[in-house]
C-alpha cells in the first residue's frame, strides 16, 4: 500500500507565490480602474457609469479573497487536513461567484431604477472624457483578463481562472456603459434599459460558469476517467485485475484510490514492490508536460487473486 508523501502534498504550493503576485497586480489595476470610473461618474452624473464603478470595486475584492484564500489554500498538510488545503481554493472560488450574482443584482437594480425615472438623459453629461475613462479601463480590463486567464493556464490555478472570469464580465459591463452614453447622445435613453438587461444575464452566466466548474472539487466528482486508469493498471507487470478506482480533488491534485489483484502465493514485498509500480505507472500516464491533470497520490490496495471483498455501501457480514 501506498501512502502520500509530503512533497507530493506541497508541490502545487510552490507556484503559490507566482500566483499571489498577479493577484497583488491586478488589485492594483482594479482599483485604479474603479476609481477612474467612480471619480468621473458622480462628476459627471452617469449613473450608469457609477454603477460599473462599484462593478469594478467588486473585482478588487475578488482580488482580495482570492489571496486570502491562497494563502489559506496553500498551506502543507496537517493532522487536522491530512489531504491539505486545497478545497480552501475552490471555496474561494466559489465565493468570487457569488460576488458576480452581487454584480447581476446591481446591474438589474439599476435597469428598473432607470426605467421608473424614465432614463433621466438630462442629467448626464457626456463629454470625451466619459468616453476616454471608459475606453482606458476597458483596455485595462482586456489586459487584465488575458493576463490572468494565460498565468491560471500557465500555474494551473482554478483560482485565478475564475477571477478571469469576473474581470471578463467587468469587460461587457463597461462596453454596456459606452453603449449607454452613445444611446443619451443620439436621443434613446431607454435604450440604456435594455443593454443593463442584457448585461445582467451575461453576468449571471460567468457566476453560474463558475460555480459548476469548482463545485465537482467540493462534492469529489471523479477527475479521471476510471477506464483509463483500469488500462494502465493492467498494463503493469504483476497485476491480474484491478477495480473499485475511485478519483477526486482538481485538476491540479488528482487523489486516487484503487483494488488490484496479485497472484496468492507471491511473497509480501513482492506485492508492495508491484503497488509502487502500479502508483508509478498512473503517475507517468496522467503527470505529462501535455496534460493539464497531476496525480498527487495514489492508494493501492492489494489482494489475492479470486478474492471478493464487500461491494461499496454494503456491510460486511
Amino acid at each position: 500500500m501506498t501512502t502520500m508523501t509530503d512533497s507530493a502534498l506541497k508541490a502545487p504550493a510552490k507556484n503559490a507565490q507566482q500566483v499571489r503576485r498577479v493577484f497583488v497586480l491586478t488589485l492594483a489595476l482594479n482599483l485604479l480602474v474603479a476609481l477612474s470610473k467612480l471619480g468621473w461618474g458622480f462628476f459627471s452624473n452617469s449613473l450608469s457609469m457609477v454603477a460599473d464603478g462599484f462593478h469594478s470595486l467588486l473585482d478588487a475584492t475578488s482580488n482580495i479573497v482570492g489571496i486570502v484564500g491562497l494563502k489559506i489554500a496553500s498551506k502543507p498538510a496537517d493532522e487536522n487536513h491530512p489531504y491539505g488545503h486545497r478545497k480552501f481554493e475552490a471555496l474561494s472560488a466559489m465565493l468570487i461567484s457569488f460576488f458576480i450574482f452581487s454584480t447581476c443584482f446591481q446591474i438589474l437594480k439599476e435597469a428598473i431604477a432607470r426605467l421608473i425615472s424614465g432614463g433621466q438623459p438630462e442629467i448626464m453629461h457626456v463629454s470625451w472624457v466619459s468616453y476616454a475613462v471608459m475606453i482606458g479601463t476597458l483596455i485595462i480590463n482586456l489586459a487584465v483578463t488575458r493576463y490572468e486567464r494565460a498565468k491560471g493556464k500557465e500555474l494551473k490555478s482554478p483560482l485565478l481562472l475564475a477571477d478571469a472570469e469576473h474581470t471578463q464580465s467587468d469587460v461587457f459591463a463597461t462596453l454596456a456603459v459606452i453603449a449607454s452614453l452613445l444611446f443619451v447622445q443620439f436621443g434613446y435613453p431607454m435604450m440604456d434599459l435594455v443593454v443593463a438587461l442584457v448585461m445582467g444575464v451575461i453576468v449571471f452566466r460567468a457566476g453560474y460558469q463558475i460555480i459548476m466548474l469548482h463545485l465537482g472539487a467540493l462534492v469529489d466528482e471523479a477527475v479521471l476517467d476510471p477506464r483509463e486508469i483500469e488500462r494502465v493498471v493492467l498494463a503493469t507487470p504483476g497485476v491480474l485485475s484491478c477495480h473499485r478506482i475511485r478519483t477526486r480533488g482538481s485538476s491540479d491534485q488528482v487523489f486516487t484510490d484503487l483494488h488490484i489483484q496479485v497472484r496468492a502465493e507471491i511473497a509480501l514485498k513482492e506485492a508492495h514492490d508491484i503497488s509502487h509500480l502500479v502508483e508509478n505507472a498512473i503517475k507517468k500516464a496522467f503527470n505529462g508536460v501535455e496534460t493539464e491533470q497531476r496525480v498527487v497520490d495514489v492508494l493501492v490496495h492489494v489482494e489475492e487473486e479470486g478474492d471478493t471483498d464487500v461491494e461499496i455501501g454494503q456491510e460486511e457480514k
